[in-house]
């Protein structure tokens, strides 16, 4: 199975594609052009033709609306018109899920003047807003958000690509439900009802 995930939480974006279970292509594009300028003429530089694909993969968020919004429609969209089924991941628990340390960790992102985490311990809890409440465990974020500090310890990365992990994640999800999941009850993460 061929998935092409698509990662717009931020003004930066990635795109992976991960075929049989393993990350084939790594796409990383930090520019001032908007993201939907961005989408088709990556897509042709890489000669990635959505077509070929078997399944997309796409973030929800935490992030940016404005750019999630972009790359969610865009995926669904494609996910539609070429009758290929699609998984949504979210990148909290993706940190979470995916950083292999031992006991409670509390993956966290800044986004414009909030904080956004999830604790996971014995449960993942839902996705929270920092109000400065005291968190035990390690604080897991990447380096752009080293200016905040969740729990009592704290790892950085000084990269995470969502999209390939979120490839990764599609990929394990599509072996449990072949349909994925439903193009119209796709949206990006609201935390609070979209303006």
């Amino acid at each position: 199975m061929r998935i092409l995930s698509l990662d717009t939480s931020f003004s930066f974006f990635n795109l992976s594609v991960v075929e049989d279970g393993k990350v084939r292509l790594l796409h990383y594009l930090d520019t001032d052009r908007k993201t939907l300028q961005n989408l088709p003429k990556v897509l042709e530089d890489l000669s990635l033709r959505p077509e070929e694909f078997d399944a997309f993969a796409v973030s929800i968020g935490v992030g940016y609306l404005t750019s999630l919004r972009i790359g969610v429609t865009f995926m669904k969209t494609l996910a539609y018109l070429l009758n290929r089924p699609i998984v949504t991941y979210e990148n909290l628990y993706l940190l979470g899920r995916f950083t292999p340390i031992e006991g409670i960790r509390i993956p966290y992102i800044k986004v414009s003047r909030h904080v956004f985490y999830r604790v996971f311990s014995e449960e993942v809890s839902e996705v929270r807003v920092y109000k400065g409440e005291n968190l035990e465990g390690t604080g897991i974020t990447l380096k752009a958000f080293e200016d905040v500090s969740l729990g009592s310890r704290r790892l950085l990365h000084p990269f995470f690509p969502f999209s390939a992990y979120g490839g990764v994640f599609a990929w394990e999800r599509l072996r449990e439900n072949p349909e994925g999941e439903d193009p119209f009850g796709i949206e990006p993460l609201y935390l609070r009802p979209p303006a």
